[in-house]
């Protein structure tokens, strides 16, 4: 299993390699992301402060923004139509991001299935182009679906969170020592209940997706097909794991190298802002060789190992073909065959 695990990764490097120009359309994604939240939030809300009379080097300082939101009722009254500005500009903003997150994984997707599959000698825009638009409503849909159980989980452990902390704060008033009892245990509990429900979480919708690339199916038989190869292929999950943690890791050292080139005197503030660019392309890159390494797995272990439900395909024996074809020897001269039990009768020649 550790080979294999070591093997995939290495097949992992070898996919983003082989597309190294994701890497820039990761960053450039990003990139008009942060560029886009200015232009379709940033601009109109200055508008409205311009238009609606606010000064905007008064609102900026912390004392003035408290004392003029003291009374927000009278504010959201005064100033509504701003309010409306704002509301309308963080809904394009939110459905452009989403939409261009949904297409950048869409055509990611679509060409490392095409790579892992060799139907893809080279990366170009335009096979990205026309992969994103292919999948983006099944990409859409699925997320969607993964977006909504994920809301659910959350809803669950947080009622869980609340009733073990009712629990333990009855058992408090009881007895200190059987407070203090419970309340580790329902930590350790719940604490691994939510480590377990975002491990799972993370693994539907990664291998989800190479399901859903990779056999060309809807979003519900997705869900149910990608639940269905965890059970019978439970190292996905721990593959999965593995990767998870290690792209933690990874942006915990990004992390921590920042701070120390944050803190170097004098120089320290001058490279930190292109060491915060290369951080994209690293993160970029680290989150391409994670989907990549699950794609090449569920290939190996889902798409050729367990094959999907395929129609039954009727192959004919010999026999059987050669008992369905005409017998020549009883056809008449003139080409048609002869009724059952008959014979030609036409003299030789």
């Amino acid at each position: 299993m550790k080979t294999l695990f070591i093997d995939t990764i290495k097949e992992g490097i070898h996919t983003v390699h082989k597309n190294w120009q994701l890497v820039l359309v990761q960053f450039v994604s990003m990139f008009l992301s942060f560029a886009s939240f200015f232009i379709i939030v940033g601009i109109p809300i200055a508008v409205a402060f311009i238009m609606f009379g606010l000064d905007l080097t008064e609102i900026l300082r912390l004392k003035d923004l408290a004392s003029a939101f003291r009374g927000s009722a009278g504010l959201l009254q005064k100033y509504f139509g701003m309010a409306v500005v704002i509301l309308l500009s963080l809904i394009v903003y939110l459905g452009f991001i989403s939409v261009l997150l949904v297409f950048t994984i869409a055509g990611t997707t679509g060409i490392f299935s095409r790579t892992i599959k060799n139907e893809l000698q080279a990366f170009t825009l335009r096979e990205f182009w026309a992969e994103g638009k292919r999948l983006f409503s099944p990409v859409l849909i699925y997320t969607s679906v993964i977006g909504a159980i994920f809301i659910v989980l959350t809803f669950v452990l947080g009622i869980f969170v609340g009733g073990a902390s009712t629990i333990i704060d009855i058992a408090k008033a009881q007895e200190a020592t059987l407070g203090l009892f419970l309340g580790v245990f329902f930590f350790l509990l719940l604490l691994s209940l939510g480590l377990f429900l975002i491990l799972i979480t993370v693994a539907v919708a990664f291998y989800g997706s190479a399901y859903l690339v990779f056999n060309k199916v809807k979003a519900w038989k997705t869900l149910r097909g990608t639940l269905q190869y965890l059970y019978a292929v439970p190292s996905a999950v721990g593959l999965n794991a593995v990767l998870l943690f290690g792209y933690l890791f990874a942006g915990f050292m990004v992390l921590l190298a920042g701070t120390l080139i944050a803190l170097i005197p004098y120089i320290g503030p001058v490279l930190l802002l292109p060491y915060q660019i290369a951080t994209y392309f690293i993160q970029g890159y680290v989150s391409l060789l994670m989907l990549a390494t699950l794609f090449c797995y569920y290939y190996k272990t889902g798409y050729v190992a367990i094959p999907l439900e395929m129609e039954p395909v009727t192959v004919e024996s010999p026999v059987i073909a050669a008992e369905a074809e005409p017998d020549i020897s009883q056809q008449t001269a003139d080409g048609q065959a002869c009724p059952p039990g008959e014979t030609d009768q036409h003299p030789q020649v």
